[in-house]
């Protein structure tokens, strides 16, 4: 089902920029190369503000489709605050998007910085709410993340992308992260938000001193794509999994099955925690409501800490 894609042609006060398919064009050759192929494009208002006629967004026929939303920014502070404004003004739906050429104030987890340059993929994602019994729901509250995750590496897999999971987090080519996910909760709306080293990655220089594992990218992998293409691909099959797979199972059989896609399973690594001595353990999978099961001296769960394969990267 097609996507309807929209370029934000509004300001917002402190966190998005106005912008235009010419201005998005002129970022970098991949948007130009996108911009070009989904025109012409046509000025209208905002369909989902739907009060305001100032509020105008650029769209295209060959995006008119019914399926989710992607709202496009040039520039804004990150794609997590636009989506909970929309959000917030119910002017967002389950599986609807944000994307941005760029963020000036991109976000990971422990609220660290997340490098946004122009050529990856900065995107914002609502996902629907599981409707399970209350057990099952607090137990799919810690899965949120593992759940953003599987179904992205699904999705990779599908396009011959040989992605892995690592908890809690995080994306895996040839034991480098490419990609990591950080998910909000508030209330009944649950936005993930994803970050992808499409074109580039920060060199080992630049890392964190206590990041886990080195950076890659697409590119450096061999893998030619653009982030607007990408997203498109990645939401639309993600949808269908998430519906197809995530939606049908308990918790205790997501873990199951998505053991399956987790880096390093059964091997032993080291492991680094908050205030604590790093040690190492054998991975035997995650538990039930988001952990990882670990076996040092005896089996254990964890739910914080990173993990480093012993052999390196």
């Amino acid at each position: 089902m097609t996507n309807g894609i929209f370029i934000l042609d509004f300001d917002r006060q402190n966190f998005l920029q106005a912008s235009s398919p010419d201005t998005i064009a002129r970022s970098g050759k991949t948007w130009k190369q996108a911009m070009n192929r989904l025109g012409p494009w046509e000025k209208i208002p905002a369909p989902f503000v739907g009060v305001s006629k100032k509020e105008m967004v650029w769209h295209t026929n060959h995006s008119a489709g019914k399926g989710p939303a992607v709202l496009v920014c040039g520039s804004c502070t990150s794609t997590m605050d636009v989506a909970w404004h929309f959000i917030e003004n119910r002017q967002m739906h389950a599986w609807d998007s944000v994307i941005a050429v760029r963020q000036t104030t991109g976000r990971g987890q422990q609220k660290r910085e997340w490098l946004s340059p122009v050529g990856n993929l900065h995107v914002s994602w609502l996902l629907p709410l599981p409707e399970v019994d209350p057990e099952q729901a607090l137990k799919w509250d810690g899965l949120l993340s593992l759940m953003t995750g599987f179904v992205l590496v699904r999705a990779f897999n599908e396009m011959n992308v040989p992605a892995k999971m690592k908890w809690p987090n995080d994306l895996l080519m040839d034991n480098r992260k490419f990609a990591g996910i950080l998910v909000e909760r508030r209330g009944p709306h649950i936005l993930a938000g994803i970050g992808i080293n499409v074109a580039h990655f920060p060199d080992d220089r630049r890392m964190r001193e206590d990041a886990a594992v080195p950076a890659t990218s697409l590119a450096a992998q061999g893998i030619d794509t653009a982030p607007l293409d990408l997203w498109l691909t990645l939401a639309e099959n993600g949808k269908k999994l998430f519906e197809s797979l995530i939606l049908a199972l308990t918790p205790l059989e997501f873990v199951r099955l998505a053991d399956r896609q987790m880096a390093w399973m059964g091997e032993k690594v080291l492991i680094r925690q908050p205030h604590a001595d790093v040690f190492e353990a054998v991975i035997l999978g995650m538990a039930e409501d988001g952990g990882l099961r670990i076996k040092k001296d005896k089996e254990a769960v964890i739910y914080s800490g990173s993990l480093l394969p012993l052999t390196g990267c």
